[in-house]
């Protein structure tokens, strides 16, 4: 089990990940309350790198984009869309889009699973991994 200075340095936690037929299933873990969710200025820096973020199809109760949420919406959330960004860039001339899902399992003890559609299990590893990665710096520069 890691220890409070780990947790610190990784506020996102991949708790699990689980490779079923087409889909990667990721079992993620926010001990500190302050990480849960976005706000405007995750938001932007997200998109600073991610400029394609705003412009995912999503389904939410604020429209038809992810841009219609990101400002307020769960971290595990904005993980799914930068996991999905990822595999997107990596799979250029592909006619498939990805799919994904996020729910929160356990809220009060930031629990929770995000799903995702992949085409290679090993790239969406890798995006998995690269986006917990960047999401991490990201939390800590903006909401630390």
């Amino acid at each position: 089990m890691p220890g409070e200075a780990e947790r610190q340095e990784q506020p996102v936690r991949i708790a699990a990940i689980t490779v079923q037929t087409g889909r990667l299933v990721c079992d993620v873990e926010i001990a500190d309350e302050r990480f849960r969710f976005t706000t405007p200025g995750l938001a932007a820096f997200a998109a600073q790198s991610y400029p394609d973020l705003p412009r995912h199809a999503c389904v939410n109760g604020k429209g038809h984009t992810f841009g219609d949420v990101i400002e307020h919406t769960s971290t595990p959330h904005l993980l799914e869309h930068l996991a999905i960004s990822l595999q997107t860039r990596a799979a250029v001339g592909a006619e498939e889009p990805f799919v994904g899902t996020t729910e929160w399992i356990d809220e009060a003890r930031g629990q929770a699973r995000v799903q995702i559609s992949f085409r290679d299990d090993l790239e969406a590893l890798r995006a998995f991994n690269e986006a917990t990665q960047f999401l991490n710096i990201a939390v800590l520069t903006c909401l630390a």
